[in-house]
């Protein structure tokens, strides 16, 4: 398989990323700097790792009738819980229907082409994978709480200028290309007669994705109880493997691109070699590194919460198979573009010939974690029934993954001691705006809970920038 930019940029645009606040575990996706509680909070807050398990009464038992109450559970345990979105502002919800799960894939005509290159210009597409392999908690009555977990997180987004846009859906069909030759296999290659630097005809573009895996551990505790005042804090620790690696940028007419990818995925940069790499065709890590996450909670009174946790501090070093990119002219080209929303097929399509890109190796890069802050606050309005806002900052928007700004107003609203539902408003993302959903429900008694939650409904009713999610827990355990 040969990368060329274009490659890159197709085969990025069937991964992208979008913001999942932390966790798609359901329950998690409004209000949970200052709520979410056990395993689900080491990438959240770990300060709510000290919250002391306790029942909650919704309904008083009598003697003709049992109560409705919410046990205290120490431990909790969840397996399996995956949640992924995929979002653009650049396709309508049909369009992304028929990328992601590849029905209705007609062939475009050139029409199609140049208006679907026209709706990418300056557009893009975001895509998020977060899967928790295990978690388990314990959170005690007296010393705090400790959770370990392992997770998963594959983020990678495009934004492509008009020219890139063009170049992608037209191939050599473009008017850059302003002549044809056939080559020594017979393959037509459009040629521009005057070529330009990928710096000038790409500018403005963007294409990240990198694919984590964390083994975290956490702590939290009640440093200070007072009459209305309790104090949480905590930290979480991970050890962090890097499976892969591309952050391609241009601004202002120059370019920074670095790719480190596992020999799993075969793939081949021509004739460029580098001193960091990794043989084989196993799926092993080419990059390690350290991370932590601290927090801090409050409660006030019976009716006030408030959180602030800084999240994803630290570094990765990449040290396999790592490549930089050099800018060269971009002269020659055989694909005829995209033909269809099947991105998964099309991209093996892509190819070019005379200049690509050229590779150099490196012997390792460190890239930093996409760190931002989570802070907000909430007001019970009755048993467990809490409104409020938070914020996600990123303090670094330009790492690998990193979350975009957007602010949320939403409530978690337990219908009864088993079922509780969550959901709101959120400003911000590639969409622009949202409302997210999540239902989790109680059974035996509280010792299994299944949910399911999605990043955004409306899309789906009003036609808005579509996004398409789905988050599910089902095998979590508490006792």
């Amino acid at each position: 398989m040969r990368w060329v930019w274009l490659g890159v940029v197709v085969v990025s645009s069937s991964l992208a990323q979008v913001e999942l606040s932390d966790s798609p575990r359901s329950g998690a996706l409004v209000l949970a700097p200052m709520l979410t509680s056990d395993y689900r909070a080491l990438w959240v807050n770990p300060a709510n790792l000290g919250f002391v398990p306790t029942t909650v009464t919704f309904t008083l038992g009598s003697p003709m009738e049992y109560g409705s109450y919410r046990i205290a559970r120490h431990w909790s345990i969840g397996v399996g819980e995956v949640g992924a979105s995929i979002e653009s502002n650049a396709l309508n919800l049909g369009e992304l229907a028929s990328m992601v799960f590849r029905f209705d894939q007609q062939r475009f005509s050139m029409d199609d082409k140049r208006r679907i290159a026209s709706d990418f210009a300056g557009r893009g597409i975001s895509f998020n994978l977060d899967a928790q392999i295990i978690g388990v908690a314990y959170q005690s009555s007296s010393w705090g709480g400790i959770a370990i977990g392992v997770r998963d997180r594959l983020s990678a987004e495009f934004q492509l200028n008009s020219m890139l846009a063009r170049i992608a859906f037209l191939g050599r069909l473009d008017a850059y290309f302003d002549s044809t030759a056939l080559n020594w296999r017979g393959d037509t290659v459009g040629y521009a007669r005057h070529p330009k630097y990928y710096s000038e005809l790409f500018d403005s573009s963007r294409i990240a994705m990198s694919w984590l895996r964390d083994f975290a551990i956490g702590y939290g505790v009640r440093i200070y109880s007072g009459r209305t005042l309790q104090l949480y804090g905590g930290f979480t620790a991970r050890l962090i493997e890097g499976y892969a690696l591309l952050d391609g940028r241009i601004e202002n007419r120059t370019i920074t691109a670095y790719s480190a990818i596992s020999p799993y995925f075969g793939v081949s940069y021509g004739k460029a070699t580098t001193p960091s790499l990794r043989p084989g065709n196993g799926l092993v890590p080419v990059g390690s590194g350290f991370g932590t996450d601290l927090g801090i909670t409050a409660t006030i009174g019976e009716r006030w919460s408030t959180a602030i946790a800084v999240l994803d501090i630290g570094s990765v070093w990449w040290d396999g198979n790592v490549f930089a990119v050099q800018d060269t002219v971009l002269n020659g080209l055989i694909t005829t573009g995209l033909s269809s929303y099947d991105i998964f097929s099309e991209a093996q399509n892509i190819t070019g010939e005379g200049g690509y890109f050229k590779w150099a190796g490196l012997p390792g890069i460190r890239t930093m974690l996409p760190t931002r802050l989570r802070l907000g606050t909430c007001y019970a309005i009755g048993i467990e029934r809490n409104i409020g806002i938070e914020l996600t900052i990123p303090l670094r928007p330009n790492a690998p993954g990193a979350s975009p700004f957007f602010a949320t107003i939403g409530t978690r609203y337990s219908l009864s001691a088993q079922v509780v539902v969550s959901g709101g408003v959120r400003i911000g993302t590639v969409a622009e705006w949202a409302v997210p959903l999540s239902v989790q429900v109680s059974l035996w008694n509280g010792r299994w809970e299944i949910g399911a939650s999605a990043q955004d409904i409306a899309s789906l009713v009003f036609g808005k920038h579509p996004v398409l999610s789905l988050a599910l827990a089902v095998v979590r355990f508490r006792f």
